[in-house]
């Protein structure tokens, strides 16, 4: 009812204020007629003037054109005789000139003239400038354009050809032409004399025809033959279409838009036809430069106007504002009452207007609510006309609960306050959220109050939403880096400490092989279940991702703390778990890191944690670590090493060594082993024990294998000439390097490159490398041995080789481990096992090599029991190969002549 009254008190409002408004207008309409009389009238004076100054560009250019055109007649009229006296002393001459005789015909002032002749078959007979001509114009007179058309016109007249451009120059020259006739009047040759275009045209005056205009001798075919215009302005080349029906008249003038010349610049052109010769000139003044006294007058005569206009527009709006001040206030007034209703009653939001009620001492007791609409009383839960003029502290319920004083006396004091109030209502099962904004203004306030529950809850399960693991129900990753930063600063605080415990799951991606990831989620949801009742009521249990999780102890006072719910968490895991695909069994590996003992931000808390959780899978995992900065600093040293081994084999800084293994029998060395040594940057010569394990735990062993390969196989080849040329180099091949790659496809690669016999290569291979995939195995060494490379068990005894297995791989040699050959001598054992392995492998057709005879009573023993070959330091130590021996003698040849 409220506000249809206030849309009928607007519309009265308007319609008295629209019909007294009517006389005003009279004073814009008067100020409209006089300015429009007067901007007519000067329109029609600058439009004369503009008529007046056109005329004048063209009589400008008119005079141009008729000057430019008498002085190119003269200077055709010209070059037309000086043809003719060639022509006619050519025949007088019997076609044989001298250049002195042909400037006195032509008279020097005209020597500087490029003038040629040619016989009727267009051959060069005479030329004063040979450079002009180049042999391919002399190999192609005919096609020229004065030599076909003297050819074709039987008429004894001058041609004047197209501007040409000279050879690396930029500029233009024309040929003027005329035949040589014999005694019959038959075309006896041609005369051809060349000139600059420029000098056709007198020079441009820039004063006259302005910067952008031009004088141009035009052929009657179109054709430019010469221009001139301001220094540094580009004339047109060719005349537009526009301007060719000029070259079928005599004399004119017309206007040419910049569009047709093709650049804006917009020209005045007059043009005379050239007496006796198919030209015409035309001169062009530039439209800018010939009107700009105009331009001139007619801008400030604009300016003048402008200025009057503005005075009468000054004028009016004075007459007008002082006729229509009145209604318009009037207006203003009824139009906010009735928009200021209409907003109030339509909105979603609560508006009150308030006044203060002083007290004593001029202190704001109370708030009296002078206006306000409908969804505000709802607030108070009442209606408009009840607290109407009702103080604040009389409302009970609702809004009048809360401690809404207290911010409409901040807002008195500060200007503008906003807060959130949260009300409890009996009828609500969630709790009321509202926004007041309070604006002090003239002495009341002005009261906004929105209902942002629902907002409020939509953050609230958004919040929620992002800090919670969907899978398990626990804080994720989000919400410990959102509250782990206030643990520490609560830990701070009361000097207390918080640890960190990184929980990883043992065999948790078996279970996800062998029962699915669906069993795998179910595993996870236990997990979750586990922690929260392994560890204490007020400690967090956080899920990052995968099989990882942290529990956050807060406020302890040490690691032993720690230490329990990390026992707690392990005898947790001790019971398997029952999914829907089976049952699972499940351990983890558990990291602590404190604060502020091991680190002292989160981002290190985390990683050190981390670390040790990983010191605890890698001491056997089902067990905790406390962070141990020795197992930090041996895994950065790692991390190091494995970087710097990397860049090694990039660069290629190793060298090989080579130790000798020698016969038995003969005494001489019968093969070599290459070993890798490591030529470090900064460390030396580092040997197999410093870097060859981690070369196999990271991979590095692959590409490592395939260098030492292809190197032992480079300097096998540089031997083929020396006493080492007929000695076989054996190949340690790790069992990654056996398992991982084609070794078959490598060696084949190496020897074809280095363009060696297989014969002179062995490979020795461990006993674990041939449990992985027997079958697979079997193929690879067949393959190997298909080549004709033999093939060598390395450190015998101390693997799981098997008789089924040596019989069936069919090695070439067994080399017993350093391990049994240092037992000889000391116990009879030793021997019994050397004899044993001795006896079995020659019945297997295999040859035996002992491996780390360091002393003259083992070679002597090792011999006594038949072995084939000796390797080890009392005969030969590892060198490069540059310091081997120069013979195949060996220590072991003195011991059997003793």
């Amino acid at each position: 009812m409220d506000g249809a009254k206030g849309m009928a008190l607007a519309s009265r409002a308007l319609r008295t204020t629209r019909a007294a408004a009517l006389p005003i207008f009279a004073w814009p309409f008067f100020g409209l007629i006089v300015a429009c009389t007067c901007w007519v009238y000067l329109i029609q004076v600058l439009d004369s003037e503009r008529v007046q100054f056109e005329q004048r560009a063209y009589e400008t250019a008119t005079r141009v054109a008729e000057n430019q055109a008498g002085q190119l007649s003269r200077d055709l009229t010209m070059i037309d005789q000086i043809l003719v006296l060639v022509g006619s002393h050519w025949q007088a001459v019997g076609g044989k000139p001298e250049q002195k005789t042909l400037d006195e015909v032509v008279g020097p002032d005209k020597a500087i003239l490029d003038i040629s002749v040619f016989s009727a078959q267009g051959q060069m007979l005479f030329t004063n400038n040979p450079p002009a001509w180049t042999p391919q114009d002399l190999a192609t007179i005919s096609t020229f354009p004065f030599y076909a058309e003297q050819k074709r016109n039987r008429a004894d007249v001058l041609f004047i050809g197209k501007p040409r451009s000279r050879p690396g120059r930029d500029q233009r020259f024309i040929r003027f032409s005329r035949k040589i006739l014999d005694v019959s009047g038959n075309l006896a040759g041609i005369v051809v004399v060349a000139l600059d275009s420029e000098a056709l045209i007198a020079g441009y005056d820039r004063a006259v025809l302005g910067r952008h205009g031009f004088v141009a001798a035009v052929g009657l075919d179109g054709e430019t033959r010469a221009v001139r215009a301001d220094e540094g302005s580009r004339p047109p080349r060719a005349v537009p279409s526009s301007l060719r029906f000029a070259l079928d008249s005599s004399a004119g003038n017309i206007y040419v838009s910049g569009s047709d010349f093709g650049d804006a610049v917009n020209r005045f052109i007059s043009w005379r036809r050239v007496d006796g010769y198919p030209m015409v000139v035309m001169a062009a003044a530039d439209q800018t430069e010939a009107l700009a006294a105009l331009e001139e007058r007619r801008n400030a005569s604009i300016r003048v106007a402008a200025g009057a206009n503005l005075v009468l527009v000054v004028f009016v709006i004075i007459a007008t504002m002082m006729s229509i001040r009145f209604h318009r206030e009037r207006r203003q007034l009824a139009l906010s009452q009735a928009a200021y209703r209409k907003a109030t009653e339509g909105g979603t939001e609560g508006f009150f207007i308030c006044e203060p009620v002083y007290g004593a001492g001029a202190a704001v007791k109370d708030y009296c609510l002078v206006d306000c609409n409908e969804r505000g009383a709802a607030f108070f839960d009442s209606s408009r006309q009840a607290i109407t003029g009702a103080h604040l502290s009389a409302l009970a319920g609702g809004l009048g609960a809360t401690a809404i004083k207290e911010l409409l006396d901040k807002a008195f004091r500060q200007g503008a306050v906003e807060d959130d109030f949260q009300l409890e209502r009996g009828d609500r099962q969630e709790p009321w959220h509202l926004r007041v904004g309070v604006v002090h203004s003239n002495g009341v306030l002005a009261v906004t109050v929105r209902d942002v529950t629902l907002e409020k809850s939509h953050m609230a399960d958004l919040e929620r939403r992002g800090n919670e693991d969907t899978l398990t129900g626990l804080p994720n990753r989000a919400w410990i880096r959102a509250h782990l930063p206030a643990m520490l600063e609560r830990a701070d605080k009361a000097h207390a400490r918080v640890a960190v415990l990184f929980v990883d799951l043992d065999g948790f991606k078996l279970v996800n092989d062998t029962f699915g990831h669906g069993a795998g989620d179910e595993v996870l949801q236990h997990v979750g279940k586990r922690l929260k009742v392994a560890v204490r009521p007020h400690d967090h249990v956080v899920r990052l991702g995968g099989d990882e999780f942290v529990v956050v102890l807060e406020l302890i006072k040490g690691s032993a703390e720690a230490e329990h719910v990390a026992d707690r968490i392990l005898h947790a895991f001790h019971a398997p778990f029952s999914t829907s695909k089976g049952t699972a069994s499940v351990g983890t590996s558990i990291g602590i890191s404190l604060y502020p003992v091991d680190a002292k931000d989160v981002e290190t808390l985390y990683q050190h944690a981390d670390i040790a959780m990983y010191e605890a899978k890698t001491s056997g995992k089902n067990r905790y670590h406390l962070f141990n900065s020795a197992f930090y600093d041996a895994m950065r040293q790692r991390t190091r090493r494995e970087k710097e081994l990397r860049a090694a084999i990039a660069e290629n800084q190793f060298v090989m060594h080579y130790q000798a293994r020698v016969n038995c029998k003969s005494s001489k060395v019968s093969s070599l082993e290459a070993l890798v040594r490591w030529n470090h940057p900064t460390e030396g010569l580092l040997g197999p024990d410093e870097f060859i394990g981690l070369a196999e735990e990271t991979g590095l062993i692959l590409n490592l294998g395939e260098l030492v390969i292809d190197t032992v196989c480079g300097q096998i080849a540089r031997w083929s000439d020396s006493v080492y040329g007929c000695v076989p180099v054996s190949i340690n091949v790790s069992s990654r390097q056996f398992n991982e790659r084609d070794i078959r496809e490598s060696i084949a690669g190496a020897l074809a490159r280095h363009g060696i016999d297989a014969g002179c290569v062995e490979i020795e291979l461990t006993e674990s490398s041939m449990v992985v995939d027997p079958r697979r195995t079997a193929d690879n060494l067949q393959a190997i041995h298909a080549l004709g490379v033999k093939l060598l068990v390395d450190d015998f005894g101390t693997g799981y080789s098997s008789l089924s297995m040596l019989h069936n791989m069919a090695f070439d040699l067994l080399k017993v481990d350093k391990s049994f050959t240092s037992r000889l001598g000391v116990d009879e054992n030793g021997e019994v096992f050397f004899r044993a392995i001795i006896t079995m492998a020659h019945s297997l057709g295999m040859r035996v090599v002992a491996e780390g005879v360091e002393t003259e009573e083992q070679a002597r023993i090792l011999e006594a029991l038949q072995c084939d070959e000796l390797q080890g330091f009392y005969l030969f130590r590892p060198v490069p190969a540059e310091e081997l021996p120069h013979t195949l003698e060996s220590p072991i040849a003195e011991l059997a002549a003793r």
